[in-house]
């Protein structure tokens, strides 16, 4: 007789998990400070887009954040190559803020898988102050200092910046029309700078309002 062959097939099947996680700050992949600013008090949206890098079926997804922000997902498990978006929100606070969403998932066999990004807001506090004169004299109430007629007149108004951002496009502005001149346009957080207007003194009380303005970022 002629002895019988016999074959066996066996597949196995890898499994190779993977997930990712990007983050974001309204809208702003703010991996490095400061990120976008925020006036304070205003909200901050923040979104984790979590993807299954791998190539099996992850159970038990989700996302925690190490500032305690509570972070909802739409779903706990996700297909290979599939991916969603997880939500929290918040309300901006004074200064530079960080936080990192960290999301994890199980897969079939093995251990479980996390990945982690970080995101980044500066919270706006942007206020400034103006301290005007006449001729040397914070002359804030009448009648300020006697100047005779025709004598010049000098005023300084010294803006300060009291926030906590670098201010832009900086100007002082005079309610009398009073053309004011200034050294610069920028003010640094804390700085101060002296803006300059003269005149020619008339008779009688004189009296005129010093306005400053700038532009946050």
């Amino acid at each position: 007789s002629t002895p019988g062959n016999d074959t066996d097939t066996e597949d196995t099947f890898v499994v190779d998990p993977g997930i990712t996680i990007e983050k974001s700050t309204n809208g702003s992949d703010a991996d490095a400070a400061p990120g976008p600013y925020v006036p304070v008090g205003d909200p901050v949206a923040w979104s984790y887009v979590v993807t299954n890098t791998g190539n099996a079926t992850l159970s038990s997804v989700g996302v925690i954040d190490d500032q305690g922000v509570v972070v909802s997902c739409p779903q706990a498990t996700l297909a290979a190559g599939e991916a969603m978006t997880c939500t929290a929100s918040g309300t901006a606070t004074a200064g530079q803020y960080a936080n990192t969403g960290t999301a994890t998932g199980t897969p079939p066999v093995g251990d479980g898988v996390s990945g982690s990004d970080p995101s980044h807001y500066c919270g706006s506090d942007s206020s400034l102050t103006i301290e005007k004169s006449t001729n040397g004299q914070d002359a804030d109430t009448a009648p300020g200092p006697l100047v005779p007629v025709g004598d010049e007149v000098a005023w300084s108004y010294v803006v300060t910046n009291t926030g906590n951002v670098a201010l832009t496009g900086v100007a002082v502005s005079d309610d009398q029309g009073v053309v004011v001149s200034c050294p610069q346009t920028t003010l640094a957080i804390g700085e101060s700078m002296t803006f300059s207007a003269s005149g020619t003194a008339t008779a009688g009380q004189y009296a005129n309002l010093g306005s400053a303005s700038a532009i946050d970022p």
